[in-house]
């Protein structure tokens, strides 16, 4: 296992070489089979905390894996490894299924609207997919309605 200071140095390298983020506003810690941004300055042993901040990653048995409210809240800092995707795409990938993006790059990207970060994707095989969590989906799902009129009055203008 990895010291707290080893856990928020290999953060810190994956965000950059991944994403490009080159700050992070806080430091990196490890906790429950997680990393997490926070500000706190002492977490003290023993006492049970559920959360200490923002959860940047989860850890798998295959490494790292951004959580998209981490790919989110560094939305501003992300200069690699965006995939715009269109109303269309957006809610295909929301009903669990994949899109084609053969010229995107394989493994986690964030997954665009707008200009805006939704979360975390994953490519594989020049298919892209959400790593989007079912909460979080129903959310943005419930809000596409809107969304798809805000579009459509923007077609019937003039």
């Amino acid at each position: 296992m990895r010291s707290s200071e080893g856990w928020d140095e290999a953060a810190r390298e994956y965000l950059r070489e991944r994403f490009g983020v080159e700050a992070l506003p806080g430091k990196v810690v490890e906790r429950a089979r997680g990393l997490w941004l926070t500000t706190a300055d002492l977490i003290p042993r023993g006492v049970r905390v559920h959360s200490v901040g923002v959860r940047l990653f989860y850890l798998q048995g295959r490494g790292l894996k951004p959580t998209s409210l981490g790919l989110s809240l560094l939305a501003g800092e992300i200069r690699r490894n965006r995939v715009e995707v269109d109303l269309a795409e957006l809610e295909w990938l929301l009903l669990g299924h994949a899109v084609e993006r053969p010229e995107a790059p394989e493994g986690y990207v964030a997954i665009v609207y707008r200009g805006d970060v939704i979360g975390c994707g994953r490519v594989k095989g020049g298919k892209l997919s959400a790593e989007i969590s079912k909460a979080r989906r129903r959310e943005l799902l419930a809000a596409l309605p809107a969304e798809k009129r805000r579009e459509g009055g923007a077609h019937h203008g003039s």
